[in-house]
Parts: structure tokens; C-alpha cells; sequence
């Protein structure tokens, strides 16, 4: 489908993506213009690929709704889950012919599909965009050293409640109940613990009165600053 660059949920995608003070930037509006007659917006059911590890790396997606989950084989043949992505991330950047990692839809989710050739070729016209954009791949690499300091330094159970607090700021829209679209297991494997230690961990933390869990996705912080003291270690 043809990308409707004035569809409300697009342009919040797009500026989340970018920045939300983008369409401050002089010659935007140009280059959103053509970017929308680039680029496409895909729909995809739940628990399917957007694309495969080894897949050629023709193109970068930007998320507009639903929720995306980054996996990669190890070398014995489990699977790291590596990232959660949601309205506005950006994901599909590499450098190399093909991807080092798989990206699974956890809902139906909805993105900008765009080639990877075709952004670079607009980037040449716009370098103050450019630059936002390889800001955003530089935020992208903090998350995931910030992602790798918290696996080496935190107990299982801090691990958990580092998560959660991470979930309600970026899926929480405000409110301290939010829904989490990924399985207990993803949820083990992205903070690299058995299901079973994951499981005694948020019964732990729910024991404790931090938080109620409504259901295996349904999730009430009660207690922000003692989950985030808990969390620090």
C-alpha cells in the first residue's frame, strides 16, 4: 500500500522516528513528500516475519502500530531475543549485505517499509535529516550497550524489575497498567534467564506488593519508586 503520509498515525511513527521537533526543520515537509512516494505501508498478522536472519538487507521499517520482536540464532541453536520495537522505532539498519537477525511481529503490526537505497538517495538531499537519522542509530547502539551493562551487572530478579519500568515508559502511554504483547518466554530469553527463574521473579516482585499482575500480559505497577530502588540494586 502507498504510503498516506497525512494519516495522524503515520506522521506520529515518522516523528517519533525522527524526532518530535522534526517539522520544525526547514525543507521537511519536501522530504517527507518524498518519502511518501517511496516508500509503503505494510500490514502484518501477528507472529509472522517481516524478514529472516540472512535475508538480504533491502530495507529499513518503521513501526506505526503493534509490536516487533528482534531474535537471532546462537550457535547452539537457541534463540536471543535481542529487542522489543513499538510506534516509531526504527529497525532493518546494517551495514551488511544481509541481516544478522530476524524480526517476528508479536500483533498485527502495521509499518513504513522503505528501500534501503532509496532513503539513502533522499538523505543526499536532506543532510539535517540525515543527521537526525544517524542520531537515532546511535541512540539505537546505547540501548543496546545499556541492554548489555544491565545483563552482566543485575541479579535475575533486578533484571525483571528493570524491564517492567522500561515497558511502562514505552508502553504505558502514561498510566502506570499497561499490557505487555510478549510471551513469559520472549520475556526470558531477552533478559537471558531460564522461564522458570522469570516466573519466580515477577511472583517475587508481585509477593512484595511492586506490582499485580493481572494476567500473564497484564501488568499494574503499585510501587514505581520502590521497583525502581529494587531494580538499582
Amino acid at each position: 500500500m502507498a504510503l498516506d503520509i497525512n494519516k495522524v498515525s503515520i506522521k506520529t511513527s515518522l516523528s517519533s522516528c525522527f524526532g518530535s521537533n522534526i517539522n520544525e526543520i526547514e525543507s521537511s515537509t519536501d522530504f517527507f513528500n518524498e518519502l511518501a512516494e517511496k516508500a509503503e505501508e505494510n500490514t502484518v498478522g501477528a507472529n509472522e516475519y517481516l524478514f529472516r536472519e540472512s535475508d538480504k538487507s533491502d530495507y529499513v521499517y518503521v513501526p506505526v502500530s503493534g509490536a516487533i520482536m528482534l531474535e537471532r540464532s546462537t550457535s547452539t541453536g537457541s534463540r536471543q531475543v535481542f529487542s522489543f520495537l513499538f510506534t516509531g522505532n526504527i529497525l532493518g539498519i546494517s551495514e551488511h549485505a544481509f541481516y544478522s537477525f530476524s524480526a517476528k511481529t508479536l500483533t498485527e503490526s502495521t509499518v513504513v517499509k522503505i528501500n534501503k537505497k532509496i532513503i539513502i538517495s533522499i538523505f543526499d538531499k536532506y543532510p539535517v535529516i540525515a543527521q537526525r537519522y544517524q542520531e537515532m542509530t546511535h541512540h539505537i547502539l546505547s540501548l543496546i550497550l545499556d541492554q548489555l551493562f544491565i545483563m552482566g551487572q543485575k541479579t535475575a530478579h533486578q533484571r525483571i524489575a528493570h524491564f517492567l519500568l522500561d515497558m511502562e515508559y514505552r508502553i504505558g502511554h502514561g498510566s502506570n497498567r499497561f499490557h505487555l504483547p510478549m510471551s513469559r518466554q520472549d520475556i526470558a530469553d531477552y533478559l537471558g534467564m531460564s522461564l522458570e527463574t522469570g516466573s519466580r521473579g515477577f511472583s517475587k516482585l508481585k509477593n512484595e506488593g511492586l506490582i499485580q499482575i493481572d494476567s500473564n500480559y497484564q501488568i499494574t505497577i503499585l510501587e514505581r519508586d520502590k521497583l525502581k530502588t529494587y531494580a538499582e540494586g
